[in-house]
């Protein structure tokens, strides 16, 4: 197998390497304590080791895990979702594939054209508080009795949040609509979307790959390897473990209309299930490889034999500033067939 990477593939210092997304204003930056600090491109397969040192004048403890997603996210109970379903298997929520997505962003609309919205097709409007104002999404999901357009892959993440006014919305099958001041109930969300890796139906569990999420991989371009999914391939380490963004999903969202709001966010299912959450978590408990270890001053800790394969990822945290520092090769894989 080619070598595609070796040496230090990635590097993290909790509360010190920051993140930053496009929702706020630069820097924008957040110290995070935990961040899935590398992951695997496609077709590749990385071999490695973890080194963490702690010299912070006091023990710390510290969480490493192998992941899937970017966000675990916990729907609400049963007797909180609509019509009170008897288990989560009434959510239909496909997953596992690079064609399947999940999403709480959604535009309430009016001044339909009466013609049809279809799943897959684009979305495009202005708005002239973003650069370039050319804004595009697309259509996951059409309520047409709610006057309801659910979208994922927004071309900004504050697509939405529009200028006073009215702003009209065309896809690219022809269907029309309006949102805006002229429209009593119409505005957006700035939700989250992205690839959905796993739906836990007895759980009631989405394992969401964010589409916000940025680490030495770009996962708008998930999946797209002929394009920008892979950041870095010149044992640029710098530029693999420093250009970290990332808006984690929460449990309630920005709603932009005539008066801005923070409803509770939901996720809709492919059969129109408008779905509540209840907590969002990075790392779920069967994903740990080390939990809660306990870390000296002065301590090094060497975690040997990790292997990852395509789009899984090496979680880390610790409250305090020990550094991880994964070192190892990445290869060239045959993909499966």
């Amino acid at each position: 197998m080619a070598v595609k990477q070796n040496g230090v593939l990635a590097t993290f210092t909790p509360t010190t390497s920051k993140y930053t997304n496009q929702t706020v204003a630069a820097p924008g930056t957040v110290a995070a304590t935990a961040w899935n600090m590398y992951t695997c491109p496609q077709s590749t397969l990385m071999s490695g080791k973890l080194i963490v040192s702690n010299n912070t004048g006091g023990a710390l403890n510290i969480d490493v895990g192998i992941v899937e997603q970017t966000d675990v996210i916990q729907l609400d109970a049963l007797s909180a979702q609509p019509g009170s379903p008897s288990g989560y298997g009434a959510f239909s929520f496909p997953s596992g594939t690079s064609s399947n997505h999940a999403t709480s962003i959604v535009l309430d609309y009016a001044n339909w054209n009466n013609t049809n919205f279809n799943s897959g097709e684009t979305l495009s409007w202005t708005n002239s508080n973003r650069s370039p104002a050319a804004q595009t999404a697309i259509i996951h999901y059409w309520d047409q009795a709610n006057n309801e357009l659910w979208l994922r892959d927004m071309s900004h993440p504050l697509g939405l949040d529009a200028p006073s006014g009215d702003t009209n919305f065309t896809s690219s099958g022809g269907g029309t609509c309006s949102a805006g001041t002229s429209y009593a109930g119409t505005g957006g969300t700035a939700g989250w979307s992205g690839n959905l890796r796993f739906y836990d139906s007895l759980n009631g569990t989405l394992y969401l790959q964010n589409r916000e999420f940025r680490n030495n991989l770009d996962y708008a371009y998930l999946y797209d390897n002929d394009t920008n999914e892979n950041r870095e391939q010149s044992n640029n380490n710098l530029n693999r473990s420093l250009g970290r963004v990332w808006r984690p999903v929460a449990t309630t969202q920005q709603r932009y209309a005539a008066v801005n709001s923070t409803p509770a966010t939901e996720f809709i299912s492919s059969n129109g299930i408008k779905c509540l959450i209840s907590a969002v978590t990075q790392v779920s408990a069967e994903q740990f490889i080390v939990n809660d270890k306990s870390l000296n001053d002065n301590e090094i800790f060497e975690l040997n034999g990790i292997v990852l394969g395509s789009y899984q990822s090496l979680y880390v945290k610790s409250t305090g500033a020990v550094t991880f520092t994964l070192i190892g090769f990445e290869e060239v894989a045959q993909s499966l067939s």
